[in-house]
């Protein structure tokens, strides 16, 4: 199957420090946003100019640990060590302040200490926000207001603090699983309903563990028999390395795995980095039966049987993220190449055209090639290097 892509705008952005996210902000005054876990810039992808300054949020920025956006790009939210959370609405631009319980700030405190990493995510109305560490501790912050958080005058909002425990013995990661990934987000689907779906990715053996946590907010008849308002549900599952086709080793390394649930919370894709490309490949897992779908990224574009060590790294997927219909998965790797996978791991073949940027047809199109650098000591170091 041939997709063709129009490149509608090519900037060229020059900056010191690498930004890892790129997210839109607004809804009726919709900007570009580069994230970090600590900054945060404004650019105009037509100008390639940027903004680093937002006044509203420029005291928040500066302390700020942990920095997301909602899915539909309403609020901005993050967490100022030790004690404090923010929401901003770019649109209004409003910003609003969540106090931390004692029990959050010392999980947030303990975290930083021991460089422990923090995942935060906000519901699509702000009055969620669930935060969560790399080692399965999750919080959830709840507001209760009938109107809209930007209609609130008080600056300072009002909510509840839970900690979440595991009901059940499930396996959690621990200080070295480095290569544990968590996902989360806030929905309300037609089928599940107003819900947070959240996920925990490591390796444990010769084991990959996916721990699942569901939040299930109870409808209105329900809300009366139950003491909470929601029901929380964990549950785990094991998938052995060795039998997927082709086989896979147990990676002990930040970024050997990658995850994204689809946009309608029904599949999570996870990407299995290996130090053979021919061995990496994505599996999608269903998240209401749990039953595996394995594609495989075919060498990830790598040419030569061969590849040295130090370049191995360099085809690993850095980042995937789904379509609006959740038809295909768009992934990049660390050498900057573009490639999309159905929602049954097929690969697609793709053209670019459009801003004189024009590749393919081709699996895997060098968008932004990674560039090095080698003192060639022998003629023969040269033929070694991949291309």
């Amino acid at each position: 199957m041939e997709v063709k892509l129009e490149v509608l705008v090519s900037s060229s952005l020059k900056h010191k420090k690498p930004w890892p996210r790129i997210c839109w902000v607004g809804q009726e005054k919709e900007s570009t946003f580069l994230l970090d876990a600590r900054r945060i810039c404004e650019i105009n992808l037509s100008s390639g100019r940027r903004n680093r300054k937002i006044p509203k949020l420029q005291t928040a920025v500066k302390k700020a640990i942990s920095l997301t956006a909602s899915g539909n790009g309403a609020w901005l939210a993050g967490i100022i060590c030790p004690g404090e959370a923010f929401l901003w609405n770019k649109d209004r631009d409003c910003l609003k302040t969540v106090p931390l319980t004692d029990e959050v700030s010392k999980l947030v405190i303990s975290s930083q200490e021991e460089f422990v990493k923090l995942y935060l995510s906000v519901s699509d109305d702000g009055k969620k926000m669930l935060l969560a560490t790399q080692r399965g501790c999750v919080c959830l912050w709840e507001n209760n207001e009938s109107k809209d958080l930007t209609a609130i005058p008080d600056s300072s909002l009002k909510g509840k603090w839970t900690l979440i425990e595991p009901c059940r013995p499930v396996v959690l990661p621990t200080a070295d699983d480095k290569e544990t990934v968590m996902q989360a987000m806030l929905i309300r689907d037609k089928v599940l309903g107003d819900c947070c779906l959240s996920s925990f990715t490591f390796n444990s053996g010769d084991h990959l563990i996916l721990l699942f946590l569901a939040l299930r907010w109870h409808e209105t008849a329900q809300k009366f028999l139950s003491s909470f308002a929601y029901q929380d549900c964990w549950s785990m599952q094991k998938i052995s390395l060795t039998s997927l086709v082709p086989k896979c080793e147990p990676i002990k390394s930040r970024g050997a795995l990658v995850s994204a649930f689809s946009r309608d919370g029904h599949v999570l894709a996870v990407a299995l980095n290996q130090m053979d490309p021919k061995a990496t490949q994505i599996l999608f897992i269903n998240t209401l039966n749990f039953v595996v779908v394995s594609g495989n990224l075919r060498g990830c574009g790598s040419k030569n049987l061969t590849i040295p060590s130090k370049y191995r790294r360099s085809y690993w997927v850095a980042d995937m993220c789904w379509t609006h219909d959740d038809l295909f998965l768009a992934c990049m790797l660390k050498r900057g190449s573009f490639l999309i996978v159905t929602r049954i791991g097929e690969l697609l073949s793709l053209v670019t055209f459009g801003c004189s940027v024009e590749f393919g047809p081709a699996e895997f199109i060098p968008l932004h090639p990674l560039i090095t650098y080698s003192q060639k000591k022998r003629s023969s170091d040269c033929a070694q290097y991949p291309p």
